[in-house]
């Protein structure tokens, strides 16, 4: 009998044993995800000039551009930068960026079209992780792009172009 009692005491002491341990997770985030985006500065090919084989102008996440093809830079003008973008967002936010290009640039003078295509993010990816260190600090998104230059463009290509192009930002 001695023996019987001894094992219900082990038993009631090993459960309030395993009934005491504190389990964590990661927090959940607040509901609803809030992500905000603002357009700090537009994305511009500065100054080129094409001959009549046409190429192409791409400026990267980080203001670098290079021209290939029948395309030569100059020099003046608006400075080559790209877009940047604020991102609003709790910290840890995953958040995909989705085009829906290519778009459409036009000149206003003469209806020349040319191709814009968005394919250079300072992330590395289009997918990424916020990482300010809460909701009020930007997450600072640099977005380059490549511009299609026709060939045979008969010398309508002098001017400024005017476009908008379309990025959704959609946490995970």
């Amino acid at each position: 009998m001695y023996n019987f009692i001894f094992n219900k005491t082990y038993f009631w002491l090993l459960l309030f044993t395993f009934s005491v341990m504190e389990v964590s997770a990661q927090e959940n985030p607040p509901i609803p995800i809030e992500v905000e985006v603002r357009t700090s500065r537009n994305l511009n090919f500065g100054s080129f000039t094409a001959g009549n084989s046409g190429g192409n102008v791409t400026v990267s996440y980080d203001d670098q551009r290079t021209v290939d093809g029948d395309i030569f830079e100059l020099n003046f003008g608006q400075p080559v930068s790209a877009a940047l973008f604020d991102v609003y967002a709790n910290p840890g936010t995953i958040i995909q960026i989705e085009d829906m290009g290519p778009f459409t640039l036009e000149n206003q003078e003469t209806g020349l079209q040319i191709q814009l295509f968005i394919n250079s993010f300072s992330t590395g990816q289009r997918t990424f992780v916020t990482r300010a260190p809460n909701a009020q600090t930007p997450n600072e998104i640099f977005v380059g792009g490549t511009l299609r230059i026709p060939s045979d463009n008969s010398g309508n290509l002098p001017g400024t172009y005017f476009g908008n192009f379309t990025l959704n930002f959609i946490h995970q």
